[in-house]
């Protein structure tokens, strides 16, 4: 069972594209950027790829741009860092909702994401940790399965 609308009212900490932008200006070009999720199989942090838009509905029934950022394998050399994120958000609406999506056993599920903190990552292939800006889980409306028009635009059916 997959999300079907966006909720109109988000916690605050949860932020949008052009936070996300500013934000990301402000840190190393060379940090990965990463996402905490946990779910009922636990948690964890996931690499993460290129954005994607889609149009959801919301609560009310209008169409609102919604802004994915999908798990990558831990091997995948795609993996996103600060200063191609910050590229690839620049033609996106600034106030779209940003999620990250990761892949469980039991389908698709994604999160709001909150302000960036800079960390360390653990690269689970060579064992080496590298600095990396983490974007926490902000649990909200948007929280659960994932909506239908992102996981078809990825393929993950």
């Amino acid at each position: 069972m997959m999300l079907l609308r966006v909720p109109l009212d988000v916690p605050e900490t949860a932020i949008r594209v052009g936070d996300l932008r500013a934000q990301l200006a402000q840190l190393p070009d060379d940090y990965l950027v990463v996402a905490d999720h946990h779910d009922p199989e636990g948690g964890g942090r996931s690499l993460l790829g290129w954005p994607m838009q889609a149009p959801v509905r919301d609560e009310s029934g209008r169409r609102v741009p919604i802004v994915a950022l999908p798990q990558l394998h831990v091997s995948d050399t795609a993996a996103m860092r600060v200063s191609f994120l910050h590229g690839r958000l620049a033609g996106l609406p600034a106030d779209a909702l940003l999620v990250a999506l990761w892949e469980t056993s039991d389908g698709p599920r994604q999160s709001t994401i909150g302000w960036p903190v800079e960390t360390d990552y653990v690269d689970e292939v060579s064992g080496v940790s590298v600095r990396a800006v983490a974007l926490p889980q902000v649990v909200s409306g948007a929280t659960g399965y994932a909506y239908d028009e992102l996981v078809y635009n990825l393929g993950w059916e």
